[in-house]
C-alpha cells in the first residue's frame, strides 16, 4: 500500500484561522485555475512529477469521497522561475480516468491545464492544514527537497469535478511561494 505526503495531515472544514495574512489567505481561497495564478507570477512556470502510483487502497473516508476504494495518485512541484512554490498531489479513481483519459497522460503538464478547460468544471468545498516541523521534515524526506521553515506551512485540498471525473487535488505552499510574502516578512 503507498502512503501519500498528505494522508496524515491535519486538515481542518470551515475557515482559515484569523492570524493568517490577507495575502495567504486569497492564495489559500483561490477558486480558479492555480496553475494559471502561478503563471501571472513568473515568467518561467514548470511542473516537475516526483511520483506516480498505479492503482493504491484508498482509507475508507477518501475512498467514500472518491466513490472508490483504489485510486491513482499523482504528486509534482510546480515551479516558478525555477523556485519552488507548490507541492501537488491528486488522486482519482479508474472511472475518473475512464471518464478522462487524459489524466493518464500528463507528464510534465500541470494537472489544472487539463481539468480547467473541461466544460462544467465544478470544486468542492475547500480543506486546510497547516503543517508543522514533524510534517515538514516528513515531507521534505518524501520529496527530496529541503524545507526548513521556522513557520506553519499552509495548503489545502479540494474535490474538482469534471465530464464523469472527479480529482481530489491537494496543493501545499512551500516555504518561498508568495503566499507567504506578508505572513512572515
Amino acid at each position: 500500500m503507498t502512503i501519500r505526503a498528505d494522508q496524515e495531515w491535519h486538515w481542518l472544514t470551515g475557515p482559515v484561522p484569523p492570524e493568517l495574512s490577507p495575502l495567504l489567505t486569497d492564495w489559500l481561497y483561490e477558486r480558479g485555475s492555480m496553475t494559471e495564478r502561478l503563471r501571472r507570477h513568473c515568467r518561467d512556470f514548470r511542473v516537475e512529477v516526483r511520483a506516480q502510483a498505479d492503482e493504491m487502497e484508498l482509507e475508507p473516508a477518501l475512498a467514500e469521497r472518491l466513490g472508490s476504494t483504489r485510486a491513482f495518485c499523482r504528486e509534482v512541484l510546480l515551479y516558478c522561475d525555477d523556485v519552488p512554490w507548490i507541492y501537488a498531489s491528486s488522486l482519482y479513481s479508474r472511472a475518473s480516468l475512464d471518464a478522462c483519459p487524459a489524466l493518464a497522460g500528463l507528464g510534465q503538464k500541470a494537472l489544472g491545464e487539463l481539468l480547467f478547460e473541461q466544460p462544467g468544471l465544478a470544486r468542492s468545498q475547500f480543506e486546510f492544514a497547516g503543517l508543522g516541523p514533524e510534517q515538514q521534515a516528513a515531507l521534505a524526506r518524501r520529496i527530496g527537497l529541503p524545507l526548513a521553515a521556522d513557520f506553519l506551512l499552509w495548503g489545502r485540498r479540494s474535490t474538482l469535478r469534471a465530464g464523469g471525473a472527479q480529482v481530489l487535488v491537494t496543493e501545499l505552499f512551500l516555504p518561498r511561494a508568495r503566499a507567504y510574502q506578508e505572513q512572515y516578512s
